[in-house]
């Protein structure tokens, strides 16, 4: 079959990995702890709260805290998305041709990237939050210097070994 722009790609039902159930545990127990840690710390908040970090860790944006609901909001959000999206790995963009072949291997390698995004994402919204709370709170004065680089490292670390495996499983 040809949609009019690249040729039809096997729709295939592969079972998940060890690894990826691993991950999909990792991530729904980030989510469930995104949520607890709001409505824990809900009545103990004060009205204002840090909005947002500069590169140097330090808050630099204070407003109310109904604005603390958006990170579990968002982070169910893009947790509900990626499960979604990883459900049909045959609509991925690829750098190499799937063919008949290699589309299991390909498939693999793609879906078990999105669900390792997804819980880096996810706890990366939880710790944002928990610090979130802290700071608010008069615990902690900010973000360490090192947040920015450590998540590029981990995510982009994940997109590239998953390039790398694509690459390999051509």
């Amino acid at each position: 079959m040809f949609d009019g722009l690249t040729p039809a790609r096997p729709v295939l039902r592969i079972p998940r990995s060890t690894l990826e159930r691993f991950l999909e545990g990792l991530a729904a127990i980030g989510l469930a702890w995104l949520l607890v840690q709001v409505v824990s710390a809900w009545p103990r908040l004060p009205e204002r709260i840090p909005h947002h970090f500069g590169l140097s860790g330090k808050p630099d944006a204070w407003g109310g805290k109904r604005v603390l609901v958006l990170l579990p909001a968002v982070g169910a959000g893009l947790y509900i998305l990626l499960t979604v999206v990883s459900f049909f790995p045959h609509k991925f963009n690829y750098l190499f041709e799937i063919t008949v072949e290699n589309a299991e291997r390909q498939y693999r390698i793609a879906r078990l990237m999105i669900t390792a995004i997804k819980a880096e994402v996810v706890w990366l919204f939880a710790y944002i939050c928990a610090l979130t709370i802290r700071v608010a709170l008069g615990k902690a004065e900010g973000l360490s210097t090192a947040f920015a680089p450590v998540i590029l490292t981990v995510v982009l670390g994940t997109v590239a070994a998953g390039l790398y495996a694509s690459w390999k499983a051509r």
